[in-house]
């Protein structure tokens, strides 16, 4: 005998606003992950580099700041618009609005003059994706 479980059909509204906001959290969330790939990638293979750039303790604590991040921009953004959650929408925007802002301040913070143009791109991401969330924060009042 075969269950059959009730789904609720309801329409989902795609805004391009919706779709920018989903694009970037996707793209800041990569460049995250790459990010925490590529330190521990060094970790493992350049063990002469890896010392003269602080030790094995502090990169390993920056591959694993990334890949955080990365899991943070995926979970905030998967909430953003899960149905289940939309009682709630209000809520995590803002937490992806702090959260982001964190981001932002941390780069500049922990960067200690090592402020490159990929990191610039990738923050300059972050300010629209903070500004589109407000943006869309005050349309669903």
């Amino acid at each position: 005998m075969m269950a059959t479980l009730p789904m609720r059909t309801g329409a989902v509204r795609v805004s391009a606003i919706r779709i920018a906001i989903c694009g970037l959290i996707a793209a800041t969330a990569l460049v995250h992950l790459t990010l925490g790939a590529m330190t521990s990638m060094m970790l493992a293979t350049q063990p002469a580099l890896v010392a003269s750039m602080g030790g094995a303790t502090a990169l390993g604590v920056m591959a694993a700041l990334f890949y955080c991040n990365f899991a943070g921009y995926v979970v905030l953004g998967t909430a953003l618009y899960l149905p289940r959650l939309r009682g709630r929408q209000r809520v995590t925007r803002l937490a992806l609005i702090g959260y982001t802002a964190l981001t932002v301040l941390a780069y500049f913070a922990l960067a200690q003059g090592h402020i490159d143009a990929f990191g610039l791109a990738d923050k300059a991401c972050e300010a629209l994706l903070i500004a589109l969330l407000a943006i869309e924060g005050r349309r669903a009042r």
